[in-house]
């Protein structure tokens, strides 16, 4: 199984702190040195939409670098500015 091991997805990375924080780095640590061992190397993967510096978090976290993707490419409506709604 961990010879095809691609990649690893953490999701909600903001709740990685502390001393759970410590715990998920060395679980992470462990996975991939056992991956390693195995002839994988997987990607990383972190989500976080209520942090102000994921990046930094998980390079802490996974001691590897990271690029930082904050491009929403979803469809939204048109913003408008507050001058321009009328108050009632």
């Amino acid at each position: 199984m961990l010879e095809d091991l691609r990649f690893i997805v953490i999701g909600e990375l903001h709740t990685y702190r502390g001393v759970f924080g410590s715990h998920m780095a060395n679980l992470l640590r462990r996975l991939r040195r056992v991956a390693a061992f195995y002839g994988s190397d997987p990607q990383i993967i972190c989500c976080s939409a209520t942090i102000a510096n994921p990046r930094d978090l998980a390079e802490r976290l996974t001691g590897r670098p990271f690029r930082l993707v904050a491009d929403d490419g979803s469809p939204a409506a048109e913003n408008t500015s507050s001058s321009t709604i009328p108050r009632w």
